[in-house]
């Protein structure tokens, strides 16, 4: 868009309190420095030091409406995911490396569900650069097994995970706009620990009026309107901490020599990304698998 009883299950438990805690206390001590910034004209990037070794759970659901020819069909689709990443630095970039620990597809209707085996695409590295305000550039995807790609394009699955960050600083109330129609606004800032936590709004709306078809012989013609509305948590040291994202994609397909009968389609798609706080940034670490 995942345990183990007895002695072994009880190390485990103590490994990630002591991570846990080292990570509580470094976050203390960053409070005296941080703590001033609330409220403040802040400017946020992205970081090597912020990636590496770190890792998110994704989790995602879809409603999907479709209507051709007086038929209407609903269908339900959805996935769950632990994602880790490497991160080194690159001139005014990141170098990204990721790959998913652990993955749950599925596609329904009221008839009958899919839910295809991901284990060929697990450990798979998507590889690509990631600028300072947050444009990935793919260069790597992994090999994506036929019945995944039918339930998922997971080939572009990291295209847009990371949310953008203004390019400049803003200050709570404060609101910036780009070209292509994307509003980045600051919200009033929470805590923890003592330390700021910036909170950022994303509005977003794109429309396209045509596509190319399987074969690109010839395109559809097409009237699609896809409109965002999200929030993101920021840690000044530890980047994105959270996100939440609400999107909607309204699309309308003339008949023509690709399509005999017009197809009108709606889906409604909310999407988390949340940090594991467990697992804190290691400098040049390995990051093992």
């Amino acid at each position: 868009m995942d345990e183990i009883l007895g002695s072994v299950g009880q190390d485990r438990v103590t490994r990630v309190r002591s991570r846990s805690g080292l990570l509580g206390l470094t976050i203390l001590c960053w409070t005296g420095s941080l703590r001033s910034a609330h409220g403040q004209a802040v400017e946020i990037r992205y970081s090597a030091s912020q990636l590496n070794c770190a890792r998110f759970r994704e989790s995602s659901e879809s409603e999907i409406l479709t209507q051709t020819g007086g038929r209407t069909q609903e269908q339900t689709a959805g996935r769950t995911g632990v994602w880790r990443f490497r991160g080194t630095p690159a001139v005014d970039e990141v170098r990204v490396e990721g790959w998913l620990d652990s993955l749950a597809l599925w596609r329904g209707s009221k008839q009958s569900t899919v839910r295809p085996d991901t284990d060929g695409l697990l450990g798979g590295r998507y590889r690509g650069t990631l600028s300072g305000v947050g444009r990935y550039v793919s260069q790597a995807q992994p090999f994506v097994p036929d019945e995944v790609a039918e339930v998922a394009n997971m080939a572009i699955a990291l295209d847009d995970f990371f949310p953008p960050l203004p390019p400049r600083p803003l200050r709570p109330g404060q609101a910036w706009t780009d070209s292509s129609g994307v509003t980045l606004r600051r919200m009033a800032d929470s805590g923890m620990s003592g330390v700021p936590l910036y909170r950022f709004e994303v509005e977003a709306r794109h429309e396209t009026r045509t596509a190319p078809t399987t074969a690109d012989t010839t395109r559809l013609r097409l009237r699609q309107v896809s409109q965002e509305q999200s929030t993101f948590v920021w840690h000044p040291s530890l980047g994105l901490v959270r996100w939440n994202r609400r999107i909607v994609i309204d699309a309308s397909v003339l008949p023509g020599r690709a399509v005999r009968q017009a197809v009108r389609s709606k889906v409604e798609q909310r999407i988390t990304v949340t940090r594991d706080l467990t697992v804190p940034p290691e400098s040049g670490a390995r990051c093992s698998r």
